[in-house]
């Protein structure tokens, strides 16, 4: 459980609750960021071979991001993951993308080669019309 809290950079928040590891997590005063590591340490530590995960850094600060793709991809890395993503970042870490469009699959390739195409391109725009 602490390697998994570790891996989700949640060791260091949970060990300073009132109970630490110990406090019931209703009695866990937490951020929607410490609320979303929480649950990311809790996959981590019981997805053995298949993990999947839907947009699950959305509300993490791109420091703590950086450190948990860092998981994903070292410690975490003999297992399946799959990840539903909409950052550009998370998509170029993967071994293959899944491009889907009005709920079909447009393309499935590399993120570099799936880069070319200006439809996948305008996905990770924010302003794309």
């Amino acid at each position: 459980v602490r390697a998994a809290a570790r891996a989700a950079c949640a060791d260091t928040f949970v060990r300073r609750l009132p109970l630490g590891y110990d406090t019931p997590l209703e009695e866990a005063p937490m951020s929607g960021g410490e609320r979303q590591r929480i649950g990311l340490a809790r996959a981590f530590a019981h997805g053995e071979r298949l993990l999947i995960l839907d947009d699950a850094t959305s509300s993490l600060d791109t420091v703590t991001e950086r450190q948990v793709s860092g998981a994903l991809a070292g410690e975490l890395r003999g297992r399946t993951r799959l990840i539903v993503a909409h950052r550009v970042a998370t998509a170029a870490a993967a071994d293959r993308v899944i491009w889907l469009d009005g709920g079909r699959v447009r393309a499935y390739d590399s993120h570099r080669v799936l880069w070319d195409d200006p439809g996948y391109r305008a996905v990770f725009q924010v302003d794309a019309p």
